[in-house]
């Protein structure tokens, strides 16, 4: 009986925490700075946080590729990854753009800025 009213509660604790109004309150606890964006080479990063929507990192992206025409991947990463355990997030995992995003791993990604040292053109945010 005890094992049944733990499961119930679990279960009830993971469908509410995917709904809109207690995601957000998961979200603005656990998930600050989560979602951090580079592309290949780190002479663009951004994070979301606060005001800044993925709406926003997206125009970012687009603005800094205008100003430095040598880049040659232009694909934008996400350096967060898909965490299972993370239950408040999976309902995102299957419906967010910003999961369609490739991952990348942001230790490759530093690698290749301290190697390359371009000219990030204020495009680069410290996380």
């Amino acid at each position: 009986m005890v094992i049944k009213k733990i499961s119930c509660f679990i279960v009830a604790i993971v469908i509410l925490s995917n709904v809109p109004p207690v995601y957000g309150f998961f979200r603005l606890i656990f998930d600050s700075k989560h979602y951090r964006y580079s592309n290949s080479d780190g002479s663009f990063t951004s994070y979301e946080f606060m005001g800044r929507r993925f709406d926003t990192v997206k125009n970012m992206h687009s603005s800094c590729l205008g100003h430095d025409h040598n880049i040659t991947d232009k694909t934008l990463y996400r350096l967060f990854s898909k965490n299972p355990l993370a239950f408040w997030r999976w309902r995102l995992y299957f419906f967010d753009e910003r999961y369609k995003l490739p991952y990348k791993d942001w230790r490759q990604i530093e690698k290749i800025r301290e190697t390359e040292k371009k000219e990030t053109m204020g495009c680069a945010r410290d996380f």
